[in-house]
């Protein structure tokens, strides 16, 4: 079972990344991502006029995520469409949560390896220090952190099954978490609906999480992680409870989409 899960997630890999050489899967991969947390990072510097860009470092590195945990996993079921694969998804009598989980392994461990490049760019070109900070540390929280993120994704790939306007969704989406994350500027100038709104966010726990490994004290960081752990298994439910009411809705109708 575990070996058909791993082979699963490879074919899924390889049905999305064919048609990519190496050197352009990595410069895509890493390349564009990078750029987009140096340009962030460079206008937080001039519009606040500092010159500490820690906390702009630790969230761009962790929203470089969003190419292949809100891009890539969200576009999955419009893949499975256009392929000619959803009738076979559905119908199936296998268990769906496989499934759907396998969608989601190698775009996590990507933006697990974009979120850590981000962090050693992060440190050679705007000088945060991570010598004082528990390495070990830093690595469970972006495990965690991409593996939620990896969760809101497939989450987001359901509505796929239920719209068509699934580019304009995603992109939505990716500003809304650069705006309620914590990313850019912090949680606490939002206003309260914003607050509330960012606690439903994946990453938001991560970001304070890793925050705090920065300062003498860091006893909110189990906490953060717990809640960010917990935030990626509400949505990897509730993208199981979707695909489940997508698929009796299928089996009602004759109908493989909802819309």
């Amino acid at each position: 079972m575990v070996r058909r899960f791993f082979e699963q997630s490879y074919l899924y890999h390889k049905g999305r990344r064919a048609a990519f050489h190496a050197e352009e899967f990595i410069l895509h991969e890493m390349g564009y991502p990078l750029i987009t947390l140096i340009f962030y990072c460079l206008i937080a510097s001039y519009s606040f006029n500092t010159t500490n860009l820690t906390s702009w470092v630790i969230g761009n590195a962790f929203l470089l995520c969003t190419n292949a945990c809100v891009f890539k996993l969200g576009i999955a079921f419009d893949g499975e469409r256009y392929f000619g694969r959803l009738r076979s998804i559905i119908a199936s009598p296998c268990k769906k949560i496989p499934l759907i989980l396998a969608n989601g392994l190698f775009p996590a461990l990507f933006a697990i390896g974009a979120s850590t490049c981000g962090f050693i760019v992060g440190s050679l070109i705007f000088g945060v220090d991570f010598s004082g900070v528990n390495l070990a540390l830093v690595a469970l929280t972006i495990i965690c952190a991409m593996a939620s993120a990896a969760c809101f994704g497939l989450f987001l790939s359901m509505f796929g099954l239920m719209t068509d306007s699934m580019h304009l969704i995603l992109n939505v989406v990716s500003y809304l978490l650069m705006i309620f994350t914590g990313a850019e500027f912090p949680v606490s100038q939002l206003p309260l609906a914003g607050r509330v709104i960012s606690q439903l966010m994946p990453l938001t726990k991560a970001i304070a999480a890793m925050n705090t490994l920065f300062e003498p004290e860091h006893g909110r960081f189990w906490i953060l992680l717990i809640a960010e752990v917990l935030t990626g298994a509400v949505y990897a439910l509730l993208a199981r409870t979707l695909f489940g009411f997508a698929e009796r809705s299928a089996q009602r109708n004759g109908r493989f989409d909802l819309f």
